[in-house]
């Protein structure tokens, strides 16, 4: 595959078509840091004229008794002249901590009090969503409008860090918060999510899947699908062509964010492959690399299988399947029914010789264990090496908002009888557990994530 496969010679070409941009946008930049180490440092060494930590200091019968700011007393037995010279020329809290308490104390402390503070974020949070058209908040407890199922304690911190985000970039521009949620895709990606999960029959899925995730280090796509990788194993020999133009075609995509139909894909004499944005006369051109990822289900060289039973026809742009009342919802990692996924231990998802990255619908999800995940249907998107298994899904500049707009147009095809079917399924095997969620609310998530269709299509008419 060569040079042009790896994830750095894309990010190093991407750096140099940005390279004068960065060289001034870094000038401004340290000019910045400068003024805010100033301020820091003014901060962080305040003359004796600012005052002391604390209100009182007293050691009486070996007992340093300590008034703090806020009004609080902490206080040390057994305490030295030694100890009440320390505190008294503390500057700052943590250092009259340090003397009247152990080491257990002073980060029981920042724990609870970093607790108090993300509480207190939150609850400002809330109040923020609660302004928004698309949440509803009743006893303290959110919802997305339309749903009633309350959104997971993690999605809803994340919920709340993107719109306050929004909102921030905002103020200097005085634009409408709300509008600029619905072009935000980041928090688009979040809704869908949560959408896909609540599709799902099975409810821990909507409960319990974004932790896993956000445990796991996976990572979301636009529509609100998300990226998983797995070890395959090769059928035929030689697939070199089929690992470059994946490669070449997500990293595009993913890296540059440019369009895979602007590029060609040469055979050099020597057989290594190249690609440019314009054909060659010189070099065997093998085609437009949209062109190529596109008709990859029907080359030859595509073929892989899973090492276990040797039965799946897994090729990369073809969705793979198994009947989903055959797979096994459990909490365990291994040995259970189902198509297996993993983020960060590649190696602990099937022998092989070759991983590959795939795009995973919520709705399609039957098991989640502690690193492992089970779903009933999955596409594989390209080819990683083995280097880059782990590596990938953790570099900020491999986008996975870019990679799903194929995908989600066939998930929305005849989303609603898919659902019945779904859910038809799993009351035969587990009537007990369907997620209390009415048609009502299932029609409304169906037509909300089919509007996807029209966005998409307007996206491909803009590029």
């Amino acid at each position: 595959m060569g040079i042009f496969g790896s994830l750095g010679w894309f990010k190093s070409q991407k750096k140099k078509l940005m390279e004068e941009l960065e060289l001034e946008e870094q000038k401004l930049k340290v000019d910045l840091l400068k003024e805010d180490l100033k301020m820091y440092n003014d901060i962080k060494s305040p003359s004796p004229t600012l005052g002391k930590p604390y209100k009182k200091l007293k050691l009486i019968n070996e007992v340093l008794t300590i008034v703090l700011g806020d009004g609080s007393v902490i206080s040390k037995p057994d305490a030295t002249e030694a100890d009440f010279h320390k505190a008294r020329a503390a500057t700052e809290e943590y250092q009259l901590f340090a003397v009247a308490s152990s080491s257990e104390g002073i980060e029981e402390k920042k724990a609870k009090e970093a607790e108090i503070a993300k509480n207190k974020a939150l609850i400002q949070g809330i109040g923020l969503l609660e302004k928004l058209e698309d949440f509803k908040i009743e006893d303290g407890v959110v919802y997305l409008k339309g749903i009633n199922r309350s959104l997971p304690q993690l999605l809803l911190e994340k919920f709340v860090e993107v719109v306050d985000k929004v909102q921030t970039d905002l103020n200097d521009l005085g634009e409408d918060l709300q509008g600029q949620l619905k072009e935000d895709e980041e928090y688009l990606a979040l809704k869908r999510f949560f959408m896909w999960c609540c599709l799902n029959p099975r409810a821990e899925v909507a409960d319990k899947l974004y932790d896993f995730l956000v445990k796991n280090s996976f990572r979301i796509t636009k529509q609100g699908f998300f990226v998983a990788i797995r070890n395959v194993v090769t059928v035929e020999g030689d697939n070199a062509l089929i690992k470059f133009i994946s490669n070449t075609y997500n990293k595009v995509k993913a890296v540059w964010k440019k369009k895979p139909a602007d590029y060609w894909i040469h055979k050099f004499d020597d057989g290594e492959y190249g690609f440019s944005r314009e054909k060659y006369t010189e070099f065997n051109d093998l085609g437009n690399l949209q062109d190529l990822y596109l008709d990859l289900p029907n080359m030859a060289e595509n073929r892989f299988t899973d090492d276990y039973t040797k039965t799946f026809d897994i090729r990369i742009g073809k969705v793979v399947s198994m009947p989903s009342e055959k797979c096994s919802w459990s909490t365990k990692d291994c040995a259970e029914a189902g198509l297996h996924f993993t983020a960060d231990q590649i190696n602990y998802v099937g022998c092989g010789d070759t991983s590959v990255l795939m795009l995973i619908n919520p709705m399609k999800v039957v098991g989640i264990g502690e690193h492992k995940g089970r779903c009933y249907e999955y596409l594989p998107i390209m080819t990683v090496s083995s280097e880059e298994s782990t590596i990938i899904l953790h570099d900020l500049d491999f986008d996975t908002l870019e990679l799903d707009e194929e995908f989600a147009i066939s998930e929305l095809e005849n989303l609603a009888e898919k659902v019945k079917e779904g859910f038809a399924i799993e009351a035969k095997k587990h009537s007990f557990n369907i997620p209390q969620i009415s048609s009502e609310e299932l029609g409304s998530i169906v037509a909300s994530l089919e509007d996807m269709k029209v966005i998409i299509s307007q996206r491909v008419v803009e590029i």
